[in-house]
């Protein structure tokens, strides 16, 4: 059997704050293949995020840390390796876009050098190289007069610009694997759609595999082969995508699904309540205070994550009491 390019198995990421202890992920176990996309799912607040930084080790320590856990690249456990081998295997192997475009580029230098010195890093380019294949780069991800653009400053660029520039920069030195964090959540509906499409573009062309997180789960129908629901720093659903849409299972997706506007339907079912302060979650099930399916049984003890198919090359997993 092929090894995941990505494994991440029982990751455990902790904030130790003063009012106690903040258990952002909680036992997440994922995997992504070679050519992949997966997407993480969930409403803010749920661990998406913390998930992705700490594959790349980035949690702000203190009061940050993962505390139990592994993540393996390609079967090396990247929480193991010294600080030289983790900068060469950031921004080299694994890429990241992150979520707000303005705060993650410095507004004090030409978006060019930003990108040309990833390049200077990582493939030992002189600066005139690196530039050259900057304004390459800047073309492929759809920037236009990408000579006269390299000499812009992040403020004088929209935000889809500097979405795509990005993307170019975590494109530079053509990694396995690309982490986007919620890279459309700040953009108007129509440049959405331009950066889901480049993005799957460059994923064939480039074969990349893709960790999408998001809240959204259009893009998710048009972006992903399969799916992880998260809630409260547990995964609570994952499957493929046709059949997370056909026959949803945890109470927390059917909620997610019902609220997505739909053709025909003219109120929205929101999921009621909120996600609970991750420092006052609920003994049990953490979706039991807002599920409308809560028994029991659901407030004694917390389900595992367990496979309902029959069929052993098939997963469709879910943690939830109905079906355990």
């Amino acid at each position: 059997m092929t090894l995941p390019l990505l494994e991440i198995k029982n990751l455990k990421a902790y904030f130790f704050v003063r009012e106690g202890i903040a258990k952002a992920v909680d036992g997440v176990d994922l995997a992504i293949q070679k050519g992949e996309t997966l997407a993480l799912v969930g409403e803010s607040g749920c661990g998406k995020s913390v998930t992705a930084y700490s594959i790349l080790r980035l949690i702000p320590s203190p009061p940050g840390e993962i505390v139990a856990g592994e993540i393996l690249f390609e079967g090396e456990n990247i929480l193991l390796l010294p600080e030289n081998k983790l900068r060469e295997l950031r921004g080299n192997k694994i890429a990241m876009v992150f979520q707000d475009p303005l705060t993650s580029l410095n507004p004090v230098f030409r978006i060019g050098n930003q990108v040309a010195e990833v390049l200077q890093v990582h493939r030992n380019m002189s600066k005139r190289e690196a530039l050259e294949y900057t304004i390459s780069l800047l073309k492929d991800v759809g920037i236009p007069s990408p000579e006269q653009r390299i000499r812009n400053y992040p403020h004088q660029m929209s935000g889809g610009m500097r979405q795509r520039v990005m993307i170019a920069m975590a494109l530079a030195c053509e990694p396995q694997l690309i982490i986007a964090d919620e890279p459309t959540t700040a953009l108007d509906v129509t440049v959405q759609a331009q950066i889901l499409d480049l993005l799957r573009h460059l994923k064939n062309t480039r074969d990349m595999a893709l960790f999408l997180i998001t809240h959204d789960l259009g893009v998710v129908a048009e972006t992903a082969q399969n799916v992880a629901v998260m809630y409260a720093g547990r995964i609570m659903e994952y499957t493929d995508v046709i059949s997370l849409f056909k026959n949803p299972l945890n109470p927390y997706t059917k909620g997610l699904l019902s609220s997505m506007p739909q053709s025909g339907v003219k109120r929205l079912t929101p999921i009621k309540g909120m996600v609970p302060p991750i420092l006052n979650l609920p003994e049990g099930c953490k979706f039991n205070t807002r599920c409308p399916h809560t028994f029991d049984k659901c407030l004694q003890g917390e389900p595992l994550l367990i496979n309902i198919e029959k069929d052993k090359n098939k997963k469709h997993l879910v943690r939830c009491w109905l079906y355990a």
